[in-house]
């Protein structure tokens, strides 16, 4: 994921220019917001941190749903990459201007409008299950790993709802887009709106 995310900062040119505008910021303008991400990555990989603590019995129900939710958290990530991926490709191929919407509209695309971010979702409420299974009474591990499964939620359902706006301000009237948009009625959970 971190190569895909380099790769499109030195490729796409609206992302050159968001790094060069991040980097012109001051250091202590920059130093909460690095704070305040720091953090919520400590909550989100807090479950693991503590699931890391204890093992659970080998064949028990308990193991059967730690697996369960492993299998989440890694199909979550392959549903991230490839749709990442996918959505690169298909702007990069792209002959027309940025003011034309060219999709992608197929294979992830056909299930919801932002696969990409219903990916990253699975993958942590993934490592959230895998993790809690083991959690037990322990107060600190409860409300860390709930405190980075509600924060990174509501990053992607807010960045979600704020793309789905740009991109209804930006495409809204061209037929490609109002197709899509009306055949994909859900922003990032599958089948709903």
């Amino acid at each position: 994921m971190g190569l895909y995310v380099l790769v499109r900062e030195r490729t796409v040119e609206s992302k050159k220019k968001q790094s060069e505008n991040m980097n012109k910021t001051p250091v202590l303008k920059r130093t909460p917001l690095a704070l305040g991400v720091s953090l919520l990555y400590a909550f989100m990989v807090s479950t693991v941190l503590f699931a890391l603590r204890t093992t659970v019995e080998s064949g028990s129900k308990l193991e059967l749903v730690q697996k369960f939710f492993t299998g989440v958290a890694v199909f979550g990530t392959v549903l991230e990459a490839v749709a990442d991926a996918h959505k690169y490709e298909v702007k990069r191929k792209s002959k027309d201007g940025e003011d034309k919407f060219v999709g992608p509209t197929t294979w992830s695309y056909k299930l919801c409008r932002h696969p990409n971010y219903y990916g990253e979702i699975l993958h942590w409420v993934g490592l959230f299950g895998a993790g809690c299974v083991v959690f037990g009474k322990d107060i600190v591990a409860w409300v860390s790993g709930l405190l980075g499964l509600w924060g990174i939620l509501s990053i992607m359902l807010g960045a979600s709802k704020g793309l789905d706006k740009k991109q209804a301000k930006k495409y809204s009237g061209q037929p490609a887009y109002d197709e899509w948009k009306e055949k994909v009625t859900s922003s990032v959970i599958p089948f709903l709106r």
